[in-house]
C-alpha cells in the first residue's frame, strides 16, 4: 500500500529532524513537508542535507539544514538555535539519528558502545533539553524513534538494545514529567527497514503486514503521532513492524 497524499495538517509548524540525511529521518523530512511543515533537519553529511532539501523544495516545501553532530551539545544547541533564528519557533522534534553495530557482546569494543549510545540515546537528551523552552512554548511534540530491539532483545546487538530501550523508557518517563507543559511524548518502534527507497510515495505492498517495511512506512506513521489526531496520545510505544518476525529461541 502506497502513502496517500496527505492534507496539510501541520501547516505553520516547524519540525526538527535528526538523521535526515537518509533512510527513516529523510523520509520523515519529506512526509512532514509535504503536510505543510518547515522541517529543519539534521546530520553530519552535508551532501545528503543539501539533497533532501532540493528534495522537499520538489514538493514545495521549505526546509533548512544543519550540519550537527547529534553527540556534541554545542551542536545540539546551534540546531535549536537556527531553528528559532529562521522560523521563529519549534513545535516538534523528532529524534531519528541513529547507528547500528552487529557484534558478539565480548568483542564490543567501548568506543562502539559509547558510539551506539550517544548516536541512539544521549541525542535525544541533548535535543529534547535544548528545545524544550520552545517546546513548553508551543505546547510541542517529542517524537523518539526507537526500534523493534527497544521492546525485544536479541544476541549481537547488545549496545543497540540497551540505547533503544533506553529510548523507550526516556519516552515513558518525559511523558509524565512533560504532561504539564502540554507536551506529548512518544515513540516508534520499527521493524527491519528498507531505506534506500528514493521516492515520496513509497513502496506499494500487495500483502503491508508480510512484507519489508518502507522508510515512508514509517513516516506515515510518524506522521500520525506529529498530527492533531494525535493530541491526545502520549507516553505511546507504537511498534511498525510490517512482516518483521520476531522469534524466540530456546
Amino acid at each position: 500500500m502506497s502513502v496517500p497524499a496527505n492534507p496539510k495538517v501541520l501547516a505553520g509548524k516547524t519540525v526538527v529532524v535528526t538523521g535526515a540525511g537518509s533512510g527513516i529521518g529523510r523520509a520523515i523530512a519529506l512526509v512532514a513537508a509535504r503536510a505543510g511543515a518547515t522541517v529543519v533537519i539534521a546530520s553530519r553529511t552535508r551532501e545528503q542535507l543539501d539533497e533532501v532539501v532540493l528534495e522537499v523544495a520538489s514538493i514545495g516545501g521549505a526546509a533548512l539544514a544543519v550540519t550537527t553532530d547529534v553527540r556534541s551539545r554545542a551542536d545540539m544547541d546551534r540546531l535549536v538555535a537556527r531553528a528559532v533564528e529562521e522560523t521563529g519557533q519549534i513545535d516538534a522534534v523528532v529524534n531519528n539519528a541513529g547507528v547500528f553495530v552487529w557484534k558478539p557482546f565480548e568483542r564490543l569494543s567501548e568506543e562502539e558502545w559509547d558510539r551506539v549510545l550517544g548516536t541512539n540515546l544521549k541525542a535525544a537528551y541533548l535535543l529534547v533539553h535544548a528545545a524544550l523552552g520552545e517546546l513548553k512554548k508551543s505546547r510541542g511534540r517529542v517524537l523518539n524513534v526507537s526500534s523493534v530491539h527497544g521492546t525485544t532483545g536479541d544476541a549481537n546487538v547488545a549496545a543497540h538494545c540497551a540505547a533503544k530501550f533506553g529510548l523507550v523508557g526516556l519516552t515513558k518517563a518525559l511523558a509524565v514529567e512533560l504532561r504539564p507543559h502540554g507536551i506529548s511524548v512518544n515513540a516508534l518502534c520499527p521493524g527491519s527497514t528498507e531505506n534506500r527507497s528514493r521516492n515520496l510515495e513509497g513502496v506499494p505492498h500487495e500483502r503491508p503486514l508480510e512484507e519489508k517495511l518502507d522508510a515512508f512506512d514509517v513516516a506515515a506513521a510518524a506522521l500520525f503521532l506529529l498530527s492533531p489526531a494525535a493530541e491526545t496520545v502520549t507516553g505511546a510505544v507504537l511498534d511498525v513492524w510490517g512482516g518483521t518476525r520476531v522469534e524466540v529461541r530456546a
